[in-house]
């Protein structure tokens, strides 16, 4: 459908720009550009709010597409919640997953369309989990399309995405390869994975960590970046690490664990130091998540009190009672890791 007259336009400007979508209005025989965007659907949004505001004027039959609603709900969605970076990021994935729908007004999509693009990503090898985020984004704006009065259709219980079957089940280090870590605790990087196995941290977590958030007086890590709420927690360090925790907090940077600059590790630098260390250690195959599963399955064997043991892994209690009325001090979380040898 072509625009009324005065509408505006969108246009795509040559060359490598950083945005290089223009939303432009004719004013007295002359074009004038507005903003620019750094992408169409970004721009078609405020060329509708634009003439919203200033014309009072809305585009005849314009229908609501799912990129539309999509740059829509994503500010809206980050100034309630303030989601993490790999929330974000995870969004930005699952959308494009269902790129091939983005052109589609919102309201005209139905059960089987969303279901296609799960079946496809299925048939492509693609982890549950990846399709479980995209039916969690298509939930997220079948709620804001509801909460804009746009649609109250809600197709996202009803969408199949299989079983969780783990494609590599996670497996413990075994006691020789962490004898084998402390026999190279020298070498780049083995400090980091002896670090992550005797205190539970998610890799994230770890490279998340600034030298502020480490008391070496009382001997305890805060933890205060963290993919889920009961992951902000405070984590005892263990003796046997004390003396590399000791040594990072005297190196160059604010991160702790920091790069020969000084900078925090990205986690595909870090995923590059992690196989460095795998390979000396003749442990090719381990994950970062490894180490995790590695200190549950120690403490476990070990006989550690079970809230004790959630409180350091940072994952959220299932009895009320545990959550809300049972609180453990740093001394008895410092008596639960110290159980790891």
């Amino acid at each position: 459908m072509r625009n009324p007259n005065g509408y505006g336009c969108i246009k795509k400007l040559s060359g490598q720009r950083r945005r290089p979508f223009a939303f432009v209005v004719s004013e007295n025989g002359k074009q004038r550009i507005i903003e620019y965007f750094t992408n169409q659907a970004d721009a078609q949004i405020f060329q509708a709010d634009y003439n919203k505001v200033h014309l009072h004027h809305v585009l005849p039959g314009h229908q609501v597409t799912l990129a539309e609603l999509y740059h829509r709900w994503l500010p809206a969605h980050i100034a309630d919640t303030d989601p993490s970076d790999s929330a974000l990021a995870s969004y930005a994935n699952s959308f494009k997953h269902l790129s091939c729908l983005q052109y589609e007004p919102f309201q005209n999509l139905k059960y089987m369309d969303y279901q296609r693009v799960i079946d496809g990503m299925r048939k492509s090898g693609l982890s549950y989990s990846s399709c479980k985020k995209v039916r969690s984004l298509i939930s997220l704006l079948e709620k804001y399309a509801s909460k804009i009065e746009l649609t109250n259709k809600s197709y996202a219980p009803l969408l199949s995405i299989g079983k969780n079957k783990a494609i590599r089940p996670h497996k413990p280090f075994s006691r020789q390869k962490i004898n084998r870590l402390w026999q190279h605790v020298g070498e780049p990087g083995v400090d980091t994975v002896l670090i992550l196995l005797y205190t539970g941290m998610r890799v994230g977590e770890m490279l998340a960590l600034q030298k502020s958030d480490v008391n070496m007086r009382q001997h305890y890590i805060r933890i205060t970046k963290s993919k889920t709420e009961a992951g902000i927690r405070i984590i005892p360090i263990h003796h046997r690490i004390t003396p590399l925790i000791d040594a990072r907090m005297r190196t160059p940077g604010i991160p702790l664990i920091a790069n020969d600059n000084g900078n925090e590790y990205s986690y595909g630098s870090y995923c590059i130091l992690w196989r460095q260390v795998m390979h000396l250690i003749h442990a090719e195959g381990h994950t970062t998540h490894d180490c995790r599963h590695t200190v549950a399955t120690l403490l476990d064997n070990a006989g550690a009190n079970e809230t004790a043991k959630r409180r350091i892994l940072g994952h959220a209690g299932g009895d009320v009672t545990e959550r809300v009325y049972t609180h453990k001090n740093i001394r008895q979380l410092r008596k639960c890791i110290e159980l790891l040898k």
